[in-house]
C-alpha cells in the first residue's frame, strides 16, 4: 500500500474526518447552550442508536463488503441486508419505546421518557445512511463517503449556529430538530449518490444459513466492543445523575477526535485488505499492516503531545462554560488509551481474513474488564475515575492486538517510525518530480 498511489483516497478520509471534527467543534457550541443533565438524557438517546446500529452494522452490514466482490453472492447479500437491518431496527426501537415506564423506574430518569419517544423515529431514519455509506466503504470511494457525511454535519453545523445566536439555552427538542435535520439530509444524499452501487435481488448461491453465519461471528465482538464505548452512558447513567453523565459525555465528545481517526484507518484498511486476500496477495499484507499502524500511531502521538502539554486545558476553558470545566481532567485521562488504539488496525486484517475467534477473545475481555472498571468507579463513587473505563479498554485490546500481530506477523513495536520514512520518501518524489517539470 503506497502513499502516492492512494493519495486521493488518503485525503478525502482526512477530509471526511475533518467533517467530525469541525462538529466537534459545533458540538461545544451546542454544550454550551446545554445543562449537563440535559446533555445526559441526550448522550442517552444517542448512545442506545449508536449501539443499534454497531449491532446492524456488524450483524446485518458487514457482509456487503464482506461477499460484495463475487458475482454469485452480491446481489442476495445487499438484499439479506436491506431486509433484516429494517426489520430489526423497526422491532428493537418500538420495543424499547414501548418499555418506557421500566426504564424510566430501573435508571430513576424522567428523561428516559423522551429519549423512548425519539428513538424509533430517529432509527428509521438513520437506516438509508448507514446503509448507503458501506457501499462507499465497500468500494474505497472516500469522496462520495465525504457527501455523505457532509450532508450530516454541515446542516447540523449551520444549523446549531444560527440557533446557538438565537436562543440562551438549548432543550433536548432544539437537539433533536438539529440531529433529525442532519440525519434526513444524509439519508437522501446517500441514496441519490450511491444507489448505481446497490445491486439488490435473490439471483446467487449466496444461502441465509451462509449470511447469519458470518453476521453472528462479527456480532460476537462488536456486541462487546459497543458495550463498553456506547453504553458506558447508560451504566454510569445507574450510578450518578445526568449531570455527571452529561460532563462525562463532553469529555467523551471530544475524545472522538481519536476514535474517528481510528475509524478512518479501518475504513480504509478493511476493505484493500479484503481485495487484496480475494486476489491472493497475502505477502502484501503485512506491508499494509506495518504502514497502516505506523501513519495513525503517528498522527495520535503527535496530538496527544499537543493536547497533554496543555492545549486541551486550553480550547476547553476558552470554549465551554465554568460548569462543564470538570471535563477537562476527563478527557486528559481519557487520551491515556489514544496510544495503544493504532494496534486495532492489525486486528482488521484478520476480520478480513474471516479468523473471527480470537477478535471476539480480545474484544470480550477488554470490554468485560472495562465494565468491571465502570462497576467498580460507580460502586465506590468515584466521579472522576469514570474516564478509566475507556482507558481499561482501549489498553487492554491495543496491548492484545499488539501481541497478535507480532506473533503473526512478527510486528515490532520500532516499525511504528516506519511512517516517517514513507512521508519522507513521497515528499523527496514529489521534490524529484518538480524538478522535471
Amino acid at each position: 500500500m503506497k502513499l502516492s498511489e492512494n493519495l486521493d483516497k488518503v485525503l478525502w478520509s482526512l477530509l471526511d474526518k475533518g467533517l467530525y471534527v469541525l462538529y466537534g467543534f459545533v458540538s461545544l457550541l451546542q454544550i454550551r447552550r446545554l445543562d449537563p443533565s440535559v446533555l445526559g438524557i441526550y448522550a442517552l438517546l444517542i448512545g442506545i442508536n449508536t449501539w443499534l446500529f454497531i449491532i446492524v452494522d456488524s450483524f446485518f452490514l458487514q457482509s456487503i463488503i464482506q461477499f460484495g466482490f463475487n458475482s454469485e453472492t452480491e446481489r442476495r447479500s445487499n438484499t439479506f441486508a436491506l431486509i433484516f437491518t429494517f426489520t430489526f431496527v423497526f422491532v428493537f426501537s418500538s420495543s424499547f419505546s414501548l418499555l418506557s415506564d421500566f426504564w424510566v423506574n430501573f435508571f430513576n430518569e424522567q428523561g428516559l421518557k423522551l429519549v423512548c419517544s425519539y428513538l424509533p423515529f430517529l432509527s428509521m431514519l438513520t437506516i438509508p445512511r448507514v446503509y448507503t455509506l458501506k457501499f462507499a466503504m465497500k468500494h474505497s470511494n472516500m469522496l462520495l463517503l465525504f457527501l455523505v457525511n457532509a450532508a450530516f454535519f454541515i446542516p447540523m453545523s449551520i444549523l446549531t449556529i444560527f440557533l446557538f445566536f438565537k436562543y440562551h439555552s438549548f432543550s433536548l427538542q432544539t437537539m433533536m430538530l438539529i440531529y433529525f435535520s442532519g440525519t434526513i439530509l444524509s439519508s437522501t444524499t446517500g441514496v441519490v449518490l450511491l444507489k448505481k452501487y446497490i445491486k439488490l435481488g435473490f439471483k446467487g448461491t449466496y444461502y441465509l444459513k451462509d449470511y447469519f453465519k458470518f453476521g453472528f461471528s462479527i456480532l460476537s465482538f462488536s456486541i462487546s466492543q459497543s458495550i463498553a464505548r456506547q453504553l458506558d452512558v447508560f451504566i454510569l447513567q445507574y450510578f450518578f445523575q445526568s449531570k455527571i453523565v452529561g460532563i462525562y459525555y463532553s469529555a467523551k465528545t471530544l475524545f472522538r477526535l481519536f476514535e474517528e481517526g481510528l475509524n478512518a484507518a479501518f475504513g480504509l484498511v478493511y476493505p484493500t485488505a479484503v481485495r487484496m486476500i480475494a486476489k491472493n496477495k497475502l505477502q502484501e499484507i503485512q506491508s499494509l499492516i506495518y504502514k497502516s499502524i505506523s501513519f495513525t500511531f503517528i498522527t495520535i502521538f503527535l496530538m496527544f503531545l499537543f493536547l497533554e502539554l496543555g492545549g486541551s486545558e486550553f480550547f476547553i476553558k476558552i470554549l465551554l462554560p465554568s460548569r462543564y470545566q470538570m471535563s477537562i481532567p476527563y478527557f486528559n485521562l481519557m487520551m491515556a488509551g489514544s496510544l495503544f488504539m493504532p494496534f486495532q488496525l492489525g486486528l482488521s486484517v484478520l476480520i478480513a481474513q474471516n479468523k473471527l475467534k480470537p477478535v471476539s477473545v480480545y474484544f470480550f475481555f477488554s470490554s468485560l474488564i472495562s465494565v468491571i472498571v465502570l462497576f467498580v468507579v460507580g460502586a465506590f463513587n468515584f466521579p472522576n475515575l469514570t474516564p478509566l473505563g475507556i482507558v481499561s479498554y482501549y489498553l487492554l485490546l491495543g496491548s492484545l492486538a499488539y501481541f497478535h500481530i507480532h506473533k503473526e506477523y512478527n510486528f515490532k513495536i520500532i516499525y511504528l517510525t516506519k511512517g516517517f520514512e514513507d512521508i519522507l520518501n513521497f515528499i523527496l518524489k514529489c521534490k524529484k518530480n518538480n524538478k522535471r517539470i
